[in-house]
Order: C-alpha cells, then structure tokens, then sequence
C-alpha cells in the first residue's frame, strides 16, 4: 500500500509510547488524527481527537465516519495485566468489544486496519512462539486481547494483526515504557528487582512503529509476530541498561517469578519467533545494545 500526503490515517492511543511515536512518525508523510482519553496529548503535526473506548460504542463508528481513514491503526488498549484482573469488565469492553466495533466501522469504511496484540497471549511453557502456535493466555489481560484479535480478523478479514512484545524507549510524555520505569528508579539512586528466569524478546518503539509501516507498505494480513532480534530476562536487560546509560550493575537485584506475587500471572518465556515478518517485509528490529544506544541518543537522563 502507498502512502501519500493524501493518506489519511487514524492511530488509536496517540497519547501511548507506539501510538506517539508511529503518529508522529507517520505525520511528515500524510494526514495523521491521533485519539487519547485520559491525557490530551498528541505530537506536533497530528490531529487530536478524544475517544472513550469504555464508553458509548456508538461513538467509534462516530469517529471513523468522522475522520475517513485509509488506515487505521489501533494501538489503544488497558495494557496493565494487574489492572485487567480487578476489571474484567473494562478489559474486555475496551480490548475486545472496542476492537470489534472498531473493525467493523474499518470494513463498512474500506479501510485497512492494523490490531496492537500481545506476547501475552501465550502461556510461556516454551518461547519462541511462531503465528502458528496455538494461543494458551493466562491472565484476563492476555485473554482480553486475544479476543480482540479474533475480533478484529472476523469483522475486518483484511486486517493485520501484530503482536508485540515488551517496548523500550522513550516516546510519549504521558506514557512510560519498561525502560523510563527503570531509569526513573536508578536516577534516584535506587535498587530494582528484575527477574533472572523471564524471557521475552523487547523491541525499540521506533522499531515497532517502523515494522508496522513496512508491513502497512507489503500489504501484510493476518498475524505477524514483532518482536526485537534477542530474548533476553528483565534482569538481562537491565545489565546492557546500566552498561549504556553509565549505572552501576548493584542497583540490579536478580529474583525469580517465584520470589514476586501478582493478581494476573505471567508467562515464563514469551518469547516470539519474528521470522515470518522479516521475510516478509525485509526489516530487522535492533539488538538490545544498538537498540538501548539509539534510545540513549535522543534522551537525557539529567
């Protein structure tokens, strides 16, 4: 698919580290409308509109009629799987009953919709989960999205799912990734315990907002795993975060899943096999080192 200046493009969740980062990104080459909720925010150069997933369903077909999109990425969701299994009721009303009014308002428009899944869907019993494997969640929040894939695949059969993993970097100013929660606890002089035995493979914001366009780009549908190019334990990455931003490696405390309790369970090794999107598209997400670099590049910790 081409995008032009006469694209026009809706991004769900602009106000989030993917959906600022891909709006803004997207702005310079097109028409870009941004929807938030609890925070008004938007990069410079999109449009903002706010949008209430919880609430009146009415109001998304509302917006997509308003707008007229071309594309619609939808990047919003209740992303805290603690938060999910207290709210089983909002989780599922904004991940999937949301996502299904949203596909269904996308198919009625004609337009090509992208679906933010992830890597929770799976139970972790083995990592390295190809598109294949058949999905086994363990918290309401992995359930919730997984809902809304299949919601979005059957309302809007074009759609394109992309189920991510754990994000680093930096990008909204309302919105914290895994890295900025880190820093925020070292800069403060602090300790953090990370765990040794839980793997994922984290991706650079940038990097998922640029896999998402080249996917938009080779007309991909269906689910496509994107995740970074190297698994590594929360306790791993810690160190390569301390090796780059100059801490020192005694702020890590290394524990085990076993040594923390949270309402919503986790997966052991979540890990995704991304082979399929780099045939597909030709993109190669960064390395944690290069990645946490180019983050480090643009940011200060001062």
């Amino acid at each position: 698919m081409k995008i032009s200046s006469r694209t026009r493009v809706l991004v769900t969740g602009a106000s989030g580290s993917l959906g600022w980062v891909l709006s803004g990104a997207l702005a310079s080459r097109c028409k870009v409308t941004g929807t938030y909720c609890s925070h008004q925010l938007v990069p410079d150069g999109v449009e903002g509109l706010e949008l209430d997933l919880a609430g009146d369903p009415g109001c998304i077909g509302g917006v997509v009629a308003s707008v007229k999109p071309d594309i619609i990425v939808h990047a919003a969701a209740v992303t805290d799987p603690d938060l999910c299994e207290h709210d089983v009721k909002t989780a599922f009303r904004v991940n999937f009953e949301a996502t299904h009014e949203l596909a269904l308002a996308a198919a009625q428009r004609g337009a090509r919709l992208v679906y933010l899944s992830t890597d929770l869907v799976f139970d972790g019993r083995r990592g390295n989960y190809s598109e294949s494997d058949q999905p086994r969640p363990l918290s309401v929040y992995g359930m919730s999205k997984l809902r809304g894939e299949e919601g979005a695949l059957t309302a809007c059969p074009g759609a394109l799912v992309a189920r991510s993993t754990l994000i680093y970097g930096f990008g909204s100013p309302s919105s914290k990734t895994f890295l900025s929660k880190l820093l925020e606890v070292f800069c403060d002089g602090r300790r953090m315990q990370l765990f040794t035995d839980q793997r994922r493979n984290p991706i650079l914001v940038e990097d998922l907002a640029e896999a998402i366009v080249c996917a938009l780009k080779k007309d991909l549908t269906g689910i496509y795993h994107v995740g970074g190019s190297e698994c590594a334990s929360r306790y791993d990455f810690g160190k390569v975060v301390c090796r780059v931003f100059g801490f020192d490696e005694d702020l890590l405390v290394p524990v085990t899943m076993e040594d923390a309790v949270f309402p919503a369970r986790r997966p052991q090794d979540a890990t995704l096999n991304i082979a399929r999107l780099v045939e597909a598209t030709g993109f190669t997400p960064s390395g944690l080192l290069e990645g946490l670099t180019r983050a480090r590049s643009g940011h200060s910790t001062q």
